[in-house]
């Protein structure tokens, strides 16, 4: 079932669930997008949605390979939303589910492109806070 997230987005299936929120794969004026809902219940912690739009404020700031890119965020009504480019692909956990253990080679490139990515956050002053097989 379709569902409209502000004026621009359209959602239409979840892709991924986190304790914050529901991720979502949608279609934007530019194509698809994956579309970050932070629960309704947490929509009043003022605390938390602070670190939703400084989370969206830094992710914008960072252009790098390995992090994936926002592209805008969305304030309707109870609705708050982090719109970021669609990664193609399966998670870390899926793929280990489904293959067993990765050869030491391609679980160290794996590392490697996960530790670039953290670094380029870091020196941005960026620190993730969950890091998991789920999200990489």
């Amino acid at each position: 079932m379709a569902r409209k997230i502000g004026s621009r987005y359209t959602v239409h299936q979840v892709i991924g669930r986190g304790s914050a929120g529901t991720v979502w794969l949608g279609e934007g004026p530019d194509g698809p997008v994956a579309v970050k809902l932070l629960r309704e219940d947490l929509a009043a912690d003022q605390v938390l949605v602070g670190r939703f739009v400084q989370e969206r404020a830094a992710l914008t700031s960072l252009d790098h390979p390995r992090v994936v890119g926002v592209r805008d965020m969305v304030v309707d009504g109870s609705d708050l939303a982090l719109v970021m480019e669609l990664v193609q692909g399966t998670d870390l956990r899926s793929r280990l589910e489904r293959d067993g253990a990765l050869p030491p080679q391609t679980a160290a490139s794996i590392i490697a492109d996960v530790a670039d990515g953290l670094a380029a956050a870091h020196a941005a002053g960026i620190v993730h806070r969950d890091v998991k097989p789920e999200n990489v």
